[in-house]
């Protein structure tokens, strides 16, 4: 497709009123959108994910002294526990050995806690962000989709991302999310005790919030694949009548035909950019907090493999645990955005096929 063709697309589908809304409620991003459609169209996709990925980097190294920080604070808080229970016999009374121990300990909470705060309050920027660009961006795509497909497959998967949409608001910001604070709350409880009494519901907590996830990939994928089997083949039944109905035409019927297939196959051609366009954005927009949730989840239990070797096993646990709540907040981020990633497949796909 030619660049004077993705500039009319661009202006038939009113894409500047969403530009500049996207620009509103994201003002920390900001690109070319027009000229990124333009080279997803033409088949310039390395050049759109240049545009798109540009700064991403350059906001993870600007953070990397912070990581760095976050690395050696915890090393020597276990290098100091360590020394503080290998000295524990030299005083008479071990209380002194236990209270320095306990210092070093709320030290350490002190600082995962903050470090695990920035994480979870990026999640939740995550989470909303994904949330509003679908809201913002969505009509349009299923507009895309009815043109091209029919108006059945844009009614059904329409209501399919708004069950998404629902699924991210009600169940992870409101259950998962709070559930992985809880999560962290008792693992610094749980260090207080040798014994690590709250073990156990620590481990059963952690499978709860994993398990979920997974259900809930799992329903909205299920019935987006039952409703790929019955939607497309409907639109594709009713473009078959049209088709036929046209070819039937006395004199131009041949050349009424073969209009209709070009109209429909650009159609497709839009409607499978614009998805390729969301999903671009989409990443883009949450690369760099997930990258650096990622990064001070590693750095964590790098940091607390490495502690282990010599300091107390409390103080190991509990930064491990932390870094693992880190790790499941990861985990809800990447599953917000790959439920509609894999929804933007699942259409792509099954409205092509309905096609053929």
């Amino acid at each position: 497709m030619e660049p004077q063709e993705s500039a009319l697309v661009w202006e038939e589908l009113e894409m500047d009123a969403l530009a500049r809304d996207f620009d509103r409620l994201f003002p920390s991003y900001s690109f070319d959108a027009k000229a990124v459609l333009a080279d997803i169209m033409t088949g310039q996709l390395w050049e759109a994910v240049k545009k798109l990925f540009g700064g991403i980097s350059g906001a993870v190294l600007f953070q990397r002294e912070e990581f760095r920080v976050l690395f050696f604070t915890i090393l020597v808080l276990g290098v100091a526990a360590a020394l503080f229970s290998g000295f524990a016999d030299l005083f008479r009374d071990h209380q002194v050995s236990d209270l320095a121990f306990y210092f070093v300990y709320l030290l350490l909470i002190a600082v995962l806690l903050k470090f695990f705060a920035e994480t979870a309050g990026a999640v939740k920027e995550i989470l909303n962000g994904v949330v509003t660009f679908v809201r913002l961006y969505v009509p349009t795509y299923m507009l895309a989709v009815g043109t091209s497909s029919g108006p059945a497959s844009a009614t059904v998967y329409y209501q399919l991302l708004l069950v998404a949409v629902y699924l991210i608001e009600r169940g992870y910001l409101s259950v998962l999310v709070p559930c992985v604070y809880a999560y962290v709350l008792l693992t610094v409880i749980n260090g207080i005790w040798m014994e690590e009494k709250l073990a156990l519901l620590l481990e059963l907590l952690e499978k709860a919030i994993k398990g979920s996830l997974k259900f809930s990939v799992w329903l909205l994928t299920g019935f987006s694949l039952l409703q790929s089997m019955i939607s497309p083949v409907i639109d594709s039944l009713q473009s078959s009548a049209v088709k036929k109905a046209l070819s039937a035409m006395p004199g131009i019927g041949g050349l009424t035909e073969g209009m209709f297939e070009m109209v429909l196959g650009s159609a497709v051609l839009v409607k499978n950019s614009l998805g390729l366009f969301m999903t671009f954005m989409l990443i883009a927009l949450c690369a760099a907090p997930v990258l650096k949730i990622a990064m001070t989840a590693c750095v964590i239990k790098l940091s607390a493999a490495l502690i282990g070797i010599i300091s107390d096993k409390r103080l190991t646990n509990c930064a491990s645990r932390v870094g693992e709540g880190n790790l499941m907040l990861l985990r809800i981020a990447l599953t917000s955005v790959g439920m509609f990633l894999i929804q933007a497949a699942i259409i792509s796909y099954s409205t092509g096929q309905a096609l053929r």
